[in-house]
């Protein structure tokens, strides 16, 4: 089985949450999952084809900001013929019903909060993220909350199962 992990800076884990997750994710991988991990050309002076033998693709794009739409897309684009696609986030997720049309392996996305009500956005950037939430709760096959705030928000607001994964420490363990 063929993952491509979307929507993070990358790995080794530099930024935050979700790469954080990503790599502990690949740490503890199953045999018979090959990952790919689209990683931010921007971030990495030294590009590595394999971390923790997985396969790293680097994007010359950054993948945070308004630039995260053409990041998230290229990435969706590369991972055509995966057979899952994780998206972590929602920014790309504008040009789902597009690649809808083209894929037709599984997406699963993770809902990283309500980003299109933050403050720090301006209303084209709000629109845009309100938008890409929609598709992302439409045209993914599994959508994950990160805790039970999220999961709530949507259950109620988009009458969607969603699937709670918390992770941010290992708690688990």
């Amino acid at each position: 089985m063929r993952i491509s992990i979307i929507g993070t800076a990358g790995i080794p884990a530099r930024y935050g949450g979700f790469e954080t997750l990503v790599e502990n994710l690949v740490k503890n991988k199953t045999d018979g999952i090959e990952y790919t991990v689209f990683c931010s050309a921007k971030l990495y002076q030294k590009k590595l084809e394999n971390y923790l033998d997985v396969k790293l693709r680097y994007i010359n794009l950054n993948a945070n900001g308004i630039s995260s739409i053409f990041y998230d897309l290229i990435c969706m684009l590369l991972s055509l013929r995966s057979d899952v696609m994780l998206i972590l986030g929602v920014s790309g997720s504008l040009f789902l019903p597009i690649i809808r049309l083209i894929y037709r392996g599984k997406i699963i996305t993770n809902i990283d909060g309500i980003e299109w009500k933050r403050e720090k956005w301006g209303k084209a950037a709000r629109f845009i993220l309100r938008l890409s939430e929609k598709a992302a709760v439409r045209f993914s096959d599994v959508v994950i909350g990160d805790n039970q705030g999220i999961l709530d928000y949507i259950i109620e607001k988009y009458k969607r199962k969603a699937v709670l994964i918390e992770y941010g420490a290992d708690h688990v363990v």
